[in-house]
Order: C-alpha cells, then structure tokens, then sequence
C-alpha cells in the first residue's frame, strides 16, 4: 500500500487512513482490494471517510488483531456504534499492542467486515449486514 498524493479533501474518493499512509480508493474494485489487504494483517488502526477527516462524518474507524476486527460508525447526526456479537464470551481483547482494550462483544470475525465496509463505501451509512450497539 502506498500514499497516494492527491488533495483527498476534494475528492469523490473514500480515504482510508491507516498510521501515516493515506490510501485514496476511487471505485468499489479499489477499496474492496485495499481493505482485504489490511484485513490480513495480525494489527491495524483504520479510519475510512469519503472526506479524509476524523472530524468529518460519517466515518468508521477499524480495529484489526489476529482474532478479529471492531468497527465503530460515527454518524453524521454525532451517533456512534459498535460491532457487536451477542453470546460473546466475557474477556478483553487487546488491540494494537493492548493500546486498545475491548470488550469480546464488539469482536466480529474480519470475514463479517468486509460487506459492512463495501456497503459504507456505496451510500455512506452503516450497514444492516451485522448487530450495532449504540454508544451514543
């Protein structure tokens, strides 16, 4: 993956930003093949916007450990949720080097986030392909 220099802000593209990389994906075929990309990986922080923005809404942010992955979708009218599994078992799970500690609940296996991201990617809204829990 590589950082692709485009003014991101102006664009019809959906920014994936993972550390110091920004990945512009202007089609479907693009995002769905970086976002498989970093599904592989045992660890990564993801945060996707079509605006490339933590401050702009809707946007997800994707946690990634070898376990699993947790989204969280953050409206445009300030809502957050979490992925969810109910029947979880009760434990923590830590992700990127335990800098996040989550509940096993919000844990979805990464071949559940794949359609919920794609779906993210066609209209901007969060996806009914798995339970959200509402946050705030």
């Amino acid at each position: 993956m590589e950082e692709v220099g485009v003014d991101y802000r102006n664009s019809n593209a959906m920014i994936v930003s993972v550390g110091y990389n920004i990945i512009s994906c202007s089609t479907e075929a693009e995002f769905e093949k970086t976002m498989k990309e970093l599904l592989s990986l045992d660890s990564a922080e993801v945060w996707i916007s079509d605006k490339g923005e933590p401050e702009e809404y809707p946007c997800i942010g994707l946690l990634i450990n070898a376990e699993g992955a947790s989204l969280n979708f953050f409206g445009d009218d300030g809502s957050c949720y979490s992925s969810y599994r109910d029947g979880a078992e009760k434990k923590i799970v830590l992700f990127c080097d335990g800098q996040y500690e989550l509940d096993a609940g919000q844990v979805i296996g990464k071949e559940e986030v794949l359609p919920v991201l794609t779906d993210f990617f066609r209209n901007k809204e969060r996806s009914g392909s798995i339970e959200w829990d509402q946050l705030y």
